[in-house]
């Protein structure tokens, strides 16, 4: 027997239903060879509604985003979870230093409790909200489901853009930090994270075209920024760049504690900033991924790989690594890639 549904519940359901819509990705390099390269359930996503989304750029309207069709599974959720006012958000576009950025901030917020944060993965402590809606995960680990239970203040990580946040962030407003980096090292870094941790199956070559045609996750990638430092957001958002912090690591810590309201010595600011050099994050078992490395190596028959360089979540830790992996024909297509997207000279900066 089919159970009747009300007028009232019928039309709540079919308007969450069409609150994003979904669009086949009609690139034919795309669809001749995403097969191969183990990107068949890309697609892309568009809210229908972004009126209340606070982007002051004129005239704003959001450009499709390229997730995966499992996404299906989390938008719902995402889209009217519950955010708390005293919640810690930590958005990146993938690549940008976002684990180092979790880790510092986590320490920072919990008074340099380094028993904790080496007790418990960062994964659990922070974890990655979308993550479901991206990848098969193992048995019992839901990430936000986990962010429902855990107890205030929730530390919550996302690569999402503005559009498709929750609902209620735009009126909550709690504390975030944004991390942006330079794209020729962005697109290397999540050339190589995607072979060990997606099976992308293609050469970098392949990937970088695919990553300017907008057509890897979570881009576009330069709307991605722009749009984060175009938000109002009054005095509850902070910007970070990747290559400050590897200059000049403990003024960003001053910046970050003055954000969250704490007050650290000299002595107890360069104990954080040794505990988050690259060295020490990289032989850190809480904070490098090591054991879900493995996981999706032996899942995808590859445990071979398990010590190669390359495949490592927190792989190099270099400013400017893309030096020795990109041709010059590959870094000028790159330069006049960011030159053509971004026209603005004051947008310009945020990719330099």
């Amino acid at each position: 027997m089919v159970k009747s549904v009300s007028r009232t519940a019928f039309k709540e359901l079919v308007t969450l239903d069409m609150a994003y819509e979904y669009i086949d990705i009609d690139d034919s390099i795309y669809k001749a060879t995403c097969e191969e390269r183990q990107q068949q359930n890309y697609v892309l996503v568009k809210p229908k509604d972004y009126r209340k989304i606070p982007v002051t750029l004129p005239n704003w309207e959001p450009e499709p985003c390229c997730l995966n069709k499992r996404y299906r599974e989390v938008d719902q959720r995402i889209k009217y979870m519950e955010v708390k006012p005293d919640d810690v958000w930590v958005v990146t576009y993938p690549k940008s230093g976002t684990t180092w950025c979790q880790e510092m901030i986590w320490l920072i917020c919990n008074d340099l409790d380094y028993e904790t944060a080496g007790s418990i993965k960062l994964y659990n402590r922070f974890p990655f909200m979308e993550l479901g809606g991206l990848l098969d995960l193992p048995p019992g680990f839901d990430p936000f489901q986990e962010i429902l239970s855990m107890s205030s203040p929730r530390f919550i990580k996302s690569h999402l853009p503005v559009a498709l946040l929750p609902d209620q962030i735009w009126t909550v407003r709690p504390k975030m930090v944004y991390v942006r980096r330079n794209p020729k090292s962005v697109a290397v870094s999540y050339y190589h994270h995607s072979v060990s941790l997606h099976e992308y199956k293609g050469t970098m070559d392949q990937f970088l075209r695919s990553f300017m045609k907008e057509l890897e996750y979570y881009s576009p990638y330069h709307r991605h920024v722009i749009e984060y430092h175009h938000l109002d957001y009054q005095d509850n958002l902070l910007h970070l760049r990747y290559e400050d912090m590897k200059q000049e690591l403990k003024s960003t810590l001053r910046r970050v504690s003055v954000f969250f309201h704490k007050s650290y010595s000299d002595e107890q600011l360069a104990k954080l900033a040794q505990h988050l050099s690259f060295e020490s994050m990289k032989h850190n078992k809480a904070v490098n991924y090591s054991e879900w490395l493995e996981f999706v190596l032996s899942q995808t028959n590859r445990a071979d790989k398990l010590r190669d360089q390359n495949y490592m979540f927190i792989r190099r830790g270099e400013a400017d690594g893309w030096k020795r992996e990109l041709d010059p024909e590959m870094l000028h297509e790159l330069e006049e890639w960011t030159k053509r997207i971004v026209v603005d000279p004051e947008h310009l900066k945020l990719f330099q």
